[in-house]
């Protein structure tokens, strides 16, 4: 099995640059409004199914609002291979 979890995180950490630029432009009201948007839960739970399938177990994947406003993602997963245990909180915006 080819692992893919980092590319997947990384696509992901891409959305939520997105949404963050977004809040910033005013385009979205809120961090806050973003997260309780359908479109956060659609993306959280297709990152989750897709990185079921690429066999990281246990997965969670938690938006919440960071500092300053900010849409942040805390994020939790084992490698399948060895069970090193991989535990962040990111908050991908411009700087």
């Amino acid at each position: 099995m080819s692992i893919q979890h980092p590319d997947g995180l990384i696509a992901l950490f891409s959305e939520l640059y997105e949404i963050n630029c977004r809040v910033e432009c005013g385009d979205i009201a809120s961090a806050k409004a973003a997260i309780a948007s359908t479109r956060m839960k659609k993306l959280l739970t297709h990152y989750e199914e897709a990185l079921w399938e690429d066999g990281v177990e246990p997965l969670k994947l938690e938006a919440y609002v960071a500092a300053g406003g900010w849409v942040g993602l805390t994020y939790s997963y084992r490698y399948p291979a060895d069970g090193f245990t991989v535990t962040n909180s990111v908050t991908p915006r411009r700087v």
